[in-house]
Formats: C-alpha cells, sequence, structure tokens
C-alpha cells in the first residue's frame, strides 16, 4: 500500500537535510538547494537548485525503503521506473479514461533532473540523471525491460501504479546510447 502522506512525511527530516547537501555537492555552480512545498512536490519537484546565475534545476527525488537490496540479485542497485502512475483496469477497474502514464514515459512532466537515493545499509551510491534523456532510455526500452525485469503494482488506496525495476547500470548505458545517437545524428548536419 502506498500513501502519499506518510511517504511524503518520511522524505523530511534527516533525509532532506541529507539530500540537500549532496545535490549541492553533485550540481557545479550550485549556490542553493530547497525542498518544495507540497503542492510542488505532488507535480513531481522535490528541490529546486539554484545555480550561480540564477538558472534552476527542478529535481524530482526517488527514494528507496531499507531492505531494497534483498531483490536485487546480484545485479546492484536498482531504479524503479513507473509504467503507469494510475493503471486502467486492476484492482479498482480503473475506467481507461481515467489512466495516467507514469512519471518515466511522461512527456509533460517538468522535472530537469532525478535524483535516486537508497537507505545506507542497502546502498551508499545515489544517481542524479537527467530526467528527458532517462524518458527517452525508458520510452525505448521498456517494453523489453518489463518482460526482463522485475515489475510490481502499487496500491494507492483508490488506484493501481505500477513500475519495473531496472539495474543501475542498464539504465545508464541505455541513457549513454541515447546521448552518442543524438550526437551522431547531429553531427550529419555539420
Amino acid at each position: 500500500m502506498h500513501d502519499f502522506a506518510v511517504k511524503l512525511q518520511a522524505s523530511r527530516g534527516y533525509r532532506e537535510q541529507t539530500d540537500i547537501e549532496l545535490l549541492q555537492d553533485l550540481i557545479p555552480g550550485c549556490v542553493s538547494v530547497v525542498k518544495t512545498d507540497e503542492q510542488t512536490d505532488r507535480q513531481g519537484v522535490d528541490y529546486i537548485a539554484t545555480l550561480r546565475r540564477g538558472a534552476e534545476i527542478l529535481i524530482d527525488a526517488k527514494s528507496r525503503e531499507r531492505g531494497a537490496s534483498r531483490y536485487w540479485n546480484g545485479s546492484g542497485p536498482e531504479l524503479a521506473l513507473e509504467i503507469w502512475s494510475v493503471r486502467p483496469g486492476g484492482k479498482y477497474n480503473t475506467p481507461w479514461e481515467q489512466r495516467k502514464v507514469g512519471w518515466s514515459l511522461c512527456e509533460a512532466k517538468q522535472t530537469d533532473m532525478i535524483y535516486y537515493t537508497f537507505d545506507p545499509s542497502d546502498c551508499g551510491d545515489v544517481f542524479l540523471l537527467p530526467f528527458q534523456h532517462l524518458r527517452m532510455a525508458f520510452r525505448q526500452n521498456w517494453r523489453q525491460w518489463s518482460m526482463t525485469y522485475r515489475r510490481k503494482v502499487q496500491d494507492s488506496y483508490t488506484w493501481e501504479s505500477v513500475c519495473v525495476f531496472i539495474p543501475a547500470n542498464v539504465v545508464i548505458k541505455a541513457i549513454e546510447s541515447i546521448e552518442r545517437c543524438h550526437v551522431t545524428r547531429e553531427m550529419r548536419f555539420i
């Protein structure tokens, strides 16, 4: 079961302060990082990083709970990517018209970076990934990945969402492939 209010509360306090400090260290030129209000958080932006010249980077934080590593099967940390935010059908028989594509595939999402963290007992790594490259890589691979890797339905009391858990190294290679593809295509027109 997934309760947004419970998850939001869990992300406050120690995790929030640690996130702010890490994000400031990870982003060159960053002068501040602030936690967003609940309304902005619900829209998928957890932090706003401000650079020296005033540019803002919108960051969506994805934190895995303690014990996530028991599912990793020796593949290292897994990144959760969402296929459906509101799955049609399912336990609540959600009408097709009320479906909502997952954040990982959403072309309307207003986020610059996705910031993945884990409970320290599972993994000390963090991943700060460019959202559009992640979205393109997932769009290109989601069908294959959803057949290859663990999928999970999450119950939010009135709707269901669906995530697929992909090893971080697989996701990063797919993002690198997208980046190489764009450089190659751009070079053809020079």
